[in-house]
């Protein structure tokens, strides 16, 4: 039983660990792989849509050397429904049973697949007697702003946005349930690192306005040292603007907490402040493990995430909502 406790927990913080990392340019098209043989290695593209109904929707497609095994493939969704328990299913499955396709550049892992083309991206994931596919309608234009690339040694950490804002057509078929169809916005990225996650940062603050237009994407980390990159603003056209560094003011504990995030630009100004204002998920993998942290702790650190609904608000300019997240390295 120990055994078991401490596989599901490696299997979850592959994940896990990994999405706390905001990736190469792709290998052959925008979804393709850059394969590393480093026992730190993980890649993952994230899909996220959050719908008009308050619906929140992710799906991960991951591989990795963390954890049990090599070239491991993970497909992993989370639904958030108002009111409801979370749906959060995920396959993990050995090396020959994902892959990569750069003529029509699809990445499959397991059942799983992503496909982008001119036009757009599409995203089926069927887990667990259960299916999740989103339809994004714009074309993949992967940027990375500056301070994307985090260095430690001779390892590298990337990150490049490859939808920053789009509208999108989710379909949920959950177990036990008929099909429904939502509309809303999306967002994408590409995550690619031999650091070890524990070690990429101390603090992340995302925030993404997604049922545009306009749309808006804010990153920002701390690194274990105290520095600041990347940490920049997008919205909807353009390039990013950079800033220079944030605080973060958490009220109240655990899931009865809320968070606050002040941001200055590179002239010392106050640029913006990102508020929580609903805590939609508090993720602690590592966390629930109990006595069993110990051992997965050196390996991967211990991120726990806040996903929250929240505004972003900046002098002389409207609030706009959208979603808010915070990723701790330990709490």
């Amino acid at each position: 039983m120990r055994r078991e406790a401490l596989t599901r927990g490696l299997r979850a913080l592959c994940v896990g660990a990994l999405l706390s990392l905001p990736g190469a340019a792709a290998a052959g098209g925008v979804l393709g792989l850059s394969f590393d043989a480093s026992d730190r290695y993980g890649e993952s593209f994230t899909f996220v849509a959050d719908t008009e109904d308050g619906t929140y929707v992710t799906v991960n497609l991951t591989v990795t050397n963390i954890g049990p095994g090599s070239r491991t493939g993970i497909c992993r969704a989370t639904v958030l429904l108002p009111g409801k328990a979370p749906w959060a299913p995920q396959s993990r499955l050995g090396a020959k049973e994902w892959s990569y396709a750069p003529t029509t550049d699809t990445l499959k892992v397991g059942a799983c697949l992503a496909r982008a083309s001119d036009t757009g991206l599409t995203v089926d994931a069927p887990l667990d007697n259960g299916r999740v596919t989103l339809e994004y309608a714009r074309k993949p234009e992967p940027w990375s702003p500056e301070g994307s690339v985090v260095e430690d040694g001779k390892d590298r950490y990337r990150h490049e946005v490859v939808v920053a804002g789009s509208p999108v057509k989710v379909t949920l078929q959950l177990p036990k349930a008929e099909a429904v169809t939502l509309s809303g916005g999306g967002y994408v990225d590409h995550s690619r690192s031999t650091v070890a996650p524990a070690r990429v940062a101390k603090r992340w603050v995302r925030f993404r306005a997604l049922r545009g237009p306009p749309y808006a994407v804010v990153l920002g980390r701390e690194g274990q040292g105290g520095d600041y990159a990347p940490v920049y603003l997008w919205e909807d056209k353009g390039a990013a603007r950079l800033l220079e560094s944030f605080t973060l003011t958490q009220t109240g504990e655990k899931a009865k907490s809320t968070w606050r995030a002040e941001f200055i630009d590179r002239d010392g100004k106050p640029a913006m402040t990102l508020k929580g204002t609903t805590l939609l998920q508090r993720s602690a993998p590592v966390e629930s493990l109990g006595v069993l942290s110990g051992l997965v702790r050196p390996m991967v650190g211990s991120p726990v995430t806040y996903l929250l609904r929240g505004v972003m608000e900046r002098p002389g300019k409207a609030p706009v909502e959208g979603l808010m997240e915070v990723t701790l390295e330990g709490e």
